[in-house]
């Protein structure tokens, strides 16, 4: 819809079964002649959306912890994803001595480390740093390995800040990899840019929570989300409900009827009083 999306990337990308996305999207009823005519007909012109409004969990335990019932999100954070692959010599855990070791493991350990230690310099709570994924191989307890792929994801509401920290993980990368006698290569994943929640949305949040009578707060949003590339062609917001201890992504995700009956209730009146503004807006034109 945002137009971020290119038909390159989609003729890219398959899954395990070797299903490209026009034809899982033909299966389901949807599609198009190709992954262009798709993304043709589904992107929509910036002026065409008056407002976006998302409504979710927050993912995180700050209203539960603080008591808090709606999350008035200011900005989304986004993330820049990177593979890191570090290949070694391997060998036999007993015979191959130490000091002849080219260990990517190792090498590995010392990025996931520096990220780590990096962001925790920043000083701040809006910039994190995730070493997610490792696959090892040959990954036995009597081989030394012979490589190492990790995956780490970054991401703040600060762009040059984000940017900053993913350029001294390359940079480690390089510096370790020279010092453990491993070769490397970087990949990346993507680059997206934060976003600016709308301050009239923003507003338009605060006075329908208050309205209600529901307690709430002004927050970051640091998960990715639809609003995050909405904002690129409308004015954009969010209203964030608590979750049990924070959780999501897992089996036991929890939202309490009452905290989503309160923020479809939010939702609601938000979208009535943005959806009078804009016919107030137009009619003026």
């Amino acid at each position: 819809m945002a137009g971020t999306l290119t038909a390159g990337l989609l003729d890219q990308k398959v899954d395990e079964n070797g299903t490209c996305f026009k034809d899982a999207a033909a299966s389901a009823g949807y599609g198009g002649k190709s992954h262009q005519d798709i993304l043709d007909k589904t992107k929509v012109e910036p002026g065409k959306v008056s407002a976006f409004v998302e409504l979710h969990i927050e993912q995180g335990p700050l209203l539960e912890r603080e008591g808090l019932q709606i999350g008035v999100v200011t900005a989304i954070a986004a993330p820049a994803s990177f593979r890191v692959q570090f290949n070694g010599d391997g060998g036999h855990a007993g015979a191959l001595l130490m000091h002849d070791r080219h260990d990517p493991v190792l090498a590995a350990a010392e990025v996931a480390l520096h990220l780590e230690e990096y962001v925790l310099s920043q000083g701040t709570e809006d910039t994190v740093g995730t070493t997610g994924a490792w696959h090892v191989l040959s990954n036995n307890i009597n081989s030394v390995p012979r490589e190492a792929r990790i995956e780490i994801d970054i991401r703040d509401i600060d762009l040059e800040r984000r940017d900053a920290v993913v350029k001294s993980v390359h940079d480690k990368v390089k510096s370790v990899a020279q010092k453990r006698g491993v070769a490397y290569s970087i990949d990346m994943i993507n680059k997206d840019p934060p976003a600016t929640c709308a301050d009239q949305v923003v507003n338009t949040v605060q006075g329908a929570a208050k309205q209600l009578g529901l307690s709430q707060k002004q927050m970051v949003s640091r998960a990715y989300h639809d609003s995050l590339f909405m904002a690129q062609i409308a004015p954009a917001g969010m209203i964030f409900i608590p979750c049990k201890n924070g959780w999501s992504h897992r089996p036991d995700e929890y939202a309490s009827p009452v905290d989503i009956e309160n923020g479809v209730k939010t939702l609601a009146l938000t979208l009535a009083e943005l959806a009078g503004s804009a016919v107030s807006d137009r009619s003026e034109l």
